[in-house]
Formats: C-alpha cells, structure tokens, sequence
C-alpha cells in the first residue's frame, strides 16, 4: 500500500515541479540583462502600420536600415545605398525600466515629426538572438487656431532586428558616446570650442560608429555619417557607408587616422576625400578636408581650455 501511495503522487510532484519552473523561465526570456540591447543591428523585418499593413515585410538589399546602441544612447538610420539619400534618422538617449525599452527621441529626420521630443516605450523580447521591438508612438498635428501641438492618435511600431555579421572589435577603449569638444580646420590655426546650442554626438559600438550633427534647440539635422571601423598599425580605419546630406566622396572609402585616447578626451586626425567640381572648366577635383577633432565622453565635463 504504500509503494502504491508513493506512485500516486509522483504525477503530482511533477505538476508542482513543473508550476514552479516554468514561470522562473518565461521571466527570464522576456527580461533580458540591461544590456542586451547595446551593438549594432539590421532591421529584418517590420509590419507597415502607416499604411495599414498587417504582414512582416523586409526592405530589399539597396536599403540599408541600422541602429546602433552604446550603453547609453542610440541612433537608427534608413538610406538609399543605391542613390546616395539619407530616408530618415532618429536618435537620442534611452532607458531600460521594468522590462521596457524607452527612447528618448533629441533628433530627427526628416524634419516635422511628431516623434521628436517623445518618450516612447517599447517592449523588449529577445528571441533566437533577435530583439523584438514594439511600441506606441502618438501622432501630433498643428492646431491652426491655438498654434498649439495637439495629439491626433497614435501609431503601431512592430520590428524585428537582427545584430550585424561585422568583425567585432575587442579593443574597447573608444567603445561609448562621444560628444565634439574642439576642432581646427587648418593646421595653422588655433582649436575652436564647440558650440553647445549645436549637437555633435558620435555613437561607437563593437562593430560600427555613427555621427550625427544637429541643432538642440530646433529641428534639424545638419550632417551625419556611419559605417564600420577597425584598429590596425596604430591608426584607427573608418569604412564609409553613408553620408548626408551629400556624398562627395566618402561613401566607399576606407579612412585612417591617427588617435589617442585615454580617460577623457579621444584625439582623431586625418583627412577625408572631398570630390568637387572646377566652376571654371567643370572638371572634378579630389581635395581633401582636415579633421583634427577632440572628442569628449558624453556629459562629462572639462575646465581645460586646449587639451594638448
């Protein structure tokens, strides 16, 4: 009788074993570490909520659409790779609170969206090493009698990312968010301050950079650039893959220049390739443009004047 007993609440072990274990691993999916979301990511697939879409569909291979993370900020991007055209762009800081991702939107392209200046909160689900990202944005329109900004609605975001296939770099020392501090545009001349009223923000993941330059107080994104880079021979090596507003060379070249970097401040010399065109004969002409540039970590503060 009481081996009989004994088997009678095996099953019942394996329901309460069960009960208690399976909860414990649905958690542990749909929370993932903190830092789950940092790299660099392709968009694989999106539902098309604006236009009343309802089926996963994917850009075709002349898009290149990114997003890039550093354990602070991010920066996503859509460009026509095949006639050199910037689509769109967003970016800002963000925030991960109770299994939320929230984006802090400080930038956007092109100008007019009502997506800038929001905080939007997106689920975040990791599945099969892709991150699963949705979320409500609210629509904003002009209200032409109070001059006023009045939401109209809302609008479903539904993507689905994937991390890049590039070379990770293990050297991390540059591997944050960088704010411009001081540049020259001419080997003579003296080093400029940076203007604060003027967003110059540079994004470096293990894989990939990307810069934007944009106006804090309005609604404007003056220039911007992204691609791959790698450390070889004491110089730094960026890849162009986009440019805005204007290609006038970059795009496709593989750039070395020489840096320094230690605990505040990221020295970055070289020059870039500048294709213009002679106004007299209207040949093209290969110039090239100084970058001699001191970068600062993001929000950290300085009292030094010149670094060097």
């Amino acid at each position: 009788m009481m081996i009989k007993s004994a088997l009678n609440l095996i099953p019942l072990l394996v329901i309460i074993i069960s009960s208690c274990t399976n909860p414990v691993q649905d958690k542990k999916e749909d929370l993932p570490e903190i830092n789950g979301v940092t790299g660099s990511w392709n968009l694989d697939q999106y539902i098309d909520h604006v236009n009343k879409g309802q089926d996963w569909i994917s850009y075709d291979d002349t898009i290149l659409y990114q997003k890039h993370i550093t354990d602070s900020h991010f920066t996503w991007f859509k460009y026509d790779s095949k006639n050199d055209n910037l689509l769109g762009m967003g970016g800002g800081n963000y925030k991960i609170e109770k299994g939320n991702y929230i984006e802090n939107i400080e930038f956007f392209y092109p100008p007019g969206s009502s997506e800038l200046g929001q905080a939007i909160p997106f689920n975040l689900k990791f599945e099969k090493g892709m991150w699963y990202h949705s979320g409500m944005a609210k629509e904003y329109e002009l209200d032409i009698e109070t001059g006023d900004m009045e939401e109209v609605g809302t609008i479903m975001i539904e993507e689905i990312w994937k991390p890049t296939k590039s070379i990770i770099n293990p050297d991390s020392k540059i591997q944050k968010t960088w704010d411009l501090r001081q540049y020259r545009t001419g080997l003579s001349l003296e080093y400029i301050e940076y203007p604060d009223f003027t967003g110059y923000i540079k994004l470096i993941t293990p894989t990939h950079f990307v810069w934007t330059k944009y106006d804090k107080e309005g609604d404007e994104i003056y220039g911007a650039g992204a691609g791959t880079y790698l450390f070889k021979d004491d110089s730094y090596i960026e890849s162009i893959n986009i440019i805005h507003p204007e290609n006038t060379g970059q795009v496709g070249s593989s750039i070395k220049f020489d840096f320094d970097v230690n605990d505040n401040k990221w020295k970055h010399f070289g020059y870039v390739p500048d294709f213009v065109v002679d106004e007299s004969n209207g040949d093209i002409r290969n110039d090239s443009i100084l970058i001699d540039e001191y970068w600062i970590p993001h929000e950290t503060e300085f009292t030094e004047e010149i670094f060097f």
